[in-house]
């Protein structure tokens, strides 16, 4: 095996700093382009996914609970007990519950005005997606020992709109049996680029928006739950629904439920992120033939200018087999050699990008102001596996032609 490799580095490159082959030098090229689209590619498109998953989920929690209402019932707040919160939060996968609060409302300024939803959460509410998207201010923190907080949190869209900052104080205007208004503090103004949700929500107290609806302190409007397990949101949602199915029939609990998850409310985005999916699968299947056909090119044209020697290393004694193990490891080589650098190329690449966001996106068309991108060291292992062994396989074929060279045949093409 050792004077197989030995032969196999002096024919693709000379370690005395002699040049290679015209036809390494282009299969090498081939292959580190081509791992390097495949790499970027997944990650650019898991980073699209995580990226729009988490401002979907930002806003809308993984399950929620509303009200059922039919003919017989039309009950629009749900009473959270601590019987139903223990039920919930026993739920196998569930990580949190929140009781939240929604109501219409009108902010007013001088110049203009703006309707929207002001979502009431309570004071250990994640603010962590919207603490993600800040431009201006904080996010409000509600003390549960005192009084309810007046700070409300806005869009960077609804702010432009209304010409407010920060600090500024807006007035709040809440439409039912008779106008009621409010004096309102902008904690923080976020922008996350999402305009569907963007332009219709702000965010408060829970008990300010509870004393403005004249609810009382254990009742709202929706309860969010959020799992441990993306991937496993539609299970967990049955098993909440066995669950309360089962509390009804024993009258644990009183009230009947609607449910949906973020997958049904993101519908929309989820089918663009699946098409993305069928894009990359697209991309690696041709980049990998197009590496595949050029290193086989490249190993057929090495084999013709290698004739002659072929011809005077069989006619010295060297077997078929060593012949094609001299060919295998010097395309193994070529490929491991363009392999390395396109991993190299690819990882300093999505490196910059990742923290550097060096290319930008037009937001409203893509949601994101930004390429994402998404290191997974699994999918680089699986992508180099899959990778080599596609190329171990296509050179099969060239090395069993040099192989078959005969002596004789060689000198016809002596010079």
């Amino acid at each position: 095996m050792k004077t197989e490799l030995y032969i196999a580095r002096r024919m693709s490159m000379s370690v005395s700093g002699g040049k290679s082959a015209p036809a390494v030098k282009v299969a090498i090229v081939s292959v580190a382009l081509s791992i390097i689209i495949m790499l970027m590619a997944v990650g650019i498109v898991q980073g699209f996914r995580m990226e729009i998953r988490d401002r979907v989920t930002g806003f809308d929690s993984h399950i929620t609970l509303l009200p059922e209402t039919n003919e017989y019932t039309q009950t629009t707040t749900i009473d959270f007990t601590p019987g139903l919160d223990s039920l919930l939060m026993a739920q196998p996968g569930v990580r949190s519950v929140d009781l939240t609060a929604s109501t219409p409302i009108l902010l007013k300024t001088r110049e203009a005005f703006k309707g929207l939803y002001l979502r009431g959460v309570p004071h250990d509410y994640d603010f962590g997606f919207l603490q993600s998207s800040l431009t201006e201010g904080n996010v409000p923190r509600f003390n549960p020992d005192n009084a309810e907080s007046d700070k409300i949190l806005l869009s960077k869209a609804t702010a432009s709109k209304l010409s407010l900052s920060a600090g500024d104080t807006v007035n709040a205007y809440l439409v039912a049996d008779e106008i009621r208004a409010r004096p309102l503090v902008v904690s923080g103004i976020f922008d996350t680029h999402f305009d569907a949700y963007d332009n219709y929500y702000a965010y408060g107290d829970l008990r300010l928006v509870q004393k403005l609806t004249h609810i009382g302190s254990n009742e709202g409007s929706s309860i969010e739950i959020d799992t441990d397990n993306f991937d496993r949101i539609p299970h967990t949602a049955q098993q909440i629904i066995d669950a309360l199915d089962h509390a009804i029939d024993n009258e644990s609990v009183n009230q009947g439920f609607s449910i949906s998850t973020t997958l049904e409310k993101g519908a929309n985005y989820f089918a663009w992120l699946d098409l993305l999916d069928t894009n990359v699968w697209v991309i690696l299947t041709l980049m990998t033939l197009v590496a595949a056909f050029t290193l086989i090119s490249g190993m057929l044209i090495i084999i013709l200018e290698k004739v002659q020697f072929i011809g005077v290393m069989k006619a010295i004694g060297t077997s078929r087999r060593q012949i094609r193990r001299i060919f295998v490891l010097l395309a193994i080589r070529i490929g491991l050699t363009g392999l390395l650098a396109g991993n190299a190329i690819a990882l300093i690449l999505m490196l910059a990008q990742h923290y550097l966001r060096i290319i930008p996106l037009n937001p409203s068309a893509y949601y994101i102001d930004f390429v994402p991108v998404c290191i997974s060291p699994a999918a680089i292992l699986s992508i180099n596996a899959g990778f080599i062994a596609v190329i171990y396989l296509v050179l099969i074929l060239p090395s069993q032609l040099a192989g078959r060279i005969r002596p004789a045949e060689s000198m016809r093409f002596e010079q």
